[in-house]
């Protein structure tokens, strides 16, 4: 009896061994390697770069990078690199420096197994953009008024809106596309800006709308009847519109608004926000300032021509520590004025007699208008032209992830990176 219960034991013994033995197995079984992808290739752009290459099914690819030259999947740590896993092609990187030389390498794994051999080093070194501008494929035919960038709840998205209620998306770099329909209806939309998280949209007989995606749009009552022109959310996360006849109009969560006086009838078409205040240039040479969005101040006439777009920027100066607060505002017949606090303004010796419908700012200041033209500047004092490659009116700018993206008559969109 004994001798048979040790031989039972021994069997079972034998059998869990083995039976562990396979699950240790099981468990431990790696992935394999992946040959680095073809045709990898880095295109440098406005503090950012674009990262791009052919992509196989089932390869989990991880980018390496660093400045300097020499980069590769060995030496990136100690080189106080950066590693991107799970990444897909395309890949805009930013944050980086412009002037600043980075190199560039990439490799695979399949089932998470170990990173294969990498790619050979790129170089880049991204740069200021707003130099080379190139015409997209037209969106359509409707005349787009107003774009705009931010982070949304699918990342990092572009819309464009204008005649006939249209709006135009693009999300993570992905090109501008219709979307499908909107509360709007086909009331033309003439202004869309960033703040909360989200878009907000707005255009005649006081139409308003906000989306979290760029997609989904919701109705909002404004309170008014008049065209809405522009928008812009302070840091406190207050948002602020303004339109026709000195409407003005404001919100602290994107639902409920308001109409404070803002003290002028003139059309107001463009507003800013920075250094602590909110500024709103419109028709004849119209000025207001705030510095909550509720109690606004109309500044002395510097110009009787129409001012269709303002800008703020904080200028880093050439030890990257110290800041300059610089406002501009563009308008008719190439009126440009600066400021350094938003009071004060000083008009600019004149440079062009173009009408000017729009400025920005995203590391220089980009003004477009009639014609398709286009002046770029470092400091809002200093210009310089650019060839658009258009000759349709641009009416509105934007700063996206890399480059700028100015839109206008026709379905016209230019872009620079």
């Amino acid at each position: 009896m004994s001798d048979t219960i040790s031989s039972n034991v021994k069997k079972l013994a034998l059998f869990l061994a083995s039976a562990a033995f396979a699950l240790l197995a099981g468990c431990g079984k790696q992935g394999s390697e992946a040959e680095p992808p073809a045709n990898f290739s880095v295109v440098p752009g406005d503090a950012s770069v674009i990262v791009s290459w052919d992509a196989e099914p089932d390869v989990d690819y991880w980018i390496f990078f660093g400045t300097g030259t020499g980069i590769t999947t060995e030496n990136w740590a100690n080189r106080n690199g950066v590693a991107i896993p799970g990444a897909t092609s395309p890949r805009i990187i930013t944050g980086l420096r412009n002037g600043v030389t980075y190199s560039f390498t990439i490799n695979g794994r399949k089932d998470r197994g170990p990173g294969g051999p990498g790619a050979p080093t790129v170089e880049a070194t991204p740069t200021v953009a707003g130099s080379t501008w190139a015409p997209g494929a037209p969106l359509g035919t409707a005349r787009l008024d107003s774009i705009t960038a931010g982070t949304l709840i699918t990342g990092f998205g572009v819309a464009a809106v204008g005649e006939g209620g249209a709006i135009f998306l693009g999300v993570n770099g992905v090109p501008l596309a219709p979307v499908a329909s909107t509360p709007a209806g086909t009331a033309d939309l003439t202004a869309v800006w960033y703040g909360l998280f989200r878009f907000f949209a707005g255009g005649t007989n006081g139409t308003l709308m906000e989306s979290l995606d760029g997609v989904t749009w919701v109705a909002r009552t404004s309170g008014t009847t008049a065209t809405i022109h522009g928008g812009a959310t302070s840091l406190a996360n207050l948002v602020v519109g303004v339109g026709t006849g000195g409407v003005v109009l404001t919100s602290t969560d994107g639902t409920n608004w308001s109409t404070p006086n803002s003290g002028s009838n003139n059309d107001l078409y463009a507003v800013t926000y920075g250094g602590q205040r909110f500024v709103a240039v419109g028709a004849q040479g119209t000025m207001i300032v705030s510095g909550d969005g509720t109690s606004w101040g109309t500044l002395s006439q510097f110009t009787d021509r129409d001012l269709r777009g303002v800008a703020f920027a904080a200028i880093p100066s050439a030890d990257g520590v110290t800041f300059a607060n610089t406002y501009v505002a563009v308008g008719a017949g190439g009126t440009v004025l600066a400021s350094t606090d938003g009071i004060g303004w000083t008009v600019q010796p004149p440079f062009t007699t173009v009408n000017l419908t729009a400025v920005t700012y995203g590391g220089r200041f980009v003004a477009v208008g009639e014609g398709g033209a286009i002046f770029t500047s470092i400091n809002g004092i200093d210009w310089e032209a650019q060839s658009s490659g258009t000759t349709d009116t641009l009416r509105s700018v934007v700063r996206q992830l890399s480059g700028y993206t100015a839109v206008g008559d026709q379905g016209t969109n230019v872009s620079t990176f």
